[in-house]
């Protein structure tokens, strides 16, 4: 399950603020997924737009970029199947305190009534070291993060 279909699945209700381009550095990673999207995990690769596909690969880069477990961004989950029947998959997504930083969202309106209050603080899949996809965007772009020991 993608955030579009959730979203359009979920009564719209009070969200937190939400920001899907913060800075420059956000919206060159956005453009990067949408020049590249291959870096999507395999087993998405169907929207119109590939940033709705690459939530994991975008706030792990993001979260780098800005100076990983240094910065004072919080790597969230949110489990699809613990919302909804029938539902499998998950959306990552960082925060800023009490704002949602998600730059896999086309914009922030698509995460209106988004059930973010069942996300888990987790840590990436590959802990606090940037994932082979991750480096390879920041790499690309050149920004602060990318380096794998």
């Amino acid at each position: 399950m993608t955030t579009a279909e959730a979203s359009a699945d979920t009564e719209v209700g009070t969200s937190p603020e939400i920001v899907v381009e913060p800075d420059e550095t956000a919206r060159q990673l956005r453009e990067y997924v949408r020049e590249d999207p291959e870096v999507r995990h395999d087993d998405y690769a169907d929207a119109e737009d590939p940033i709705t596909e690459a939530c994991y690969v975008l706030a792990e880069a993001y979260f780098h970029s800005q100076g990983g477990e240094d910065s004072d961004l919080e790597v969230y989950r949110l489990d699809w199947a613990e919302v909804y029947d029938d539902a499998e998959g998950a959306h990552w997504y960082l925060r800023d305190g009490e704002t949602i930083v998600d730059l896999s969202l086309p914009t922030p309106e698509d995460g209106q009534g988004l059930p973010w209050d069942q996300a888990r603080h987790r840590a990436f899949i590959t802990g606090y070291e940037p994932s082979n996809r991750a480096a390879r965007v920041l790499e690309a772009l050149g920004l602060d993060g990318g380096d794998r020991e």
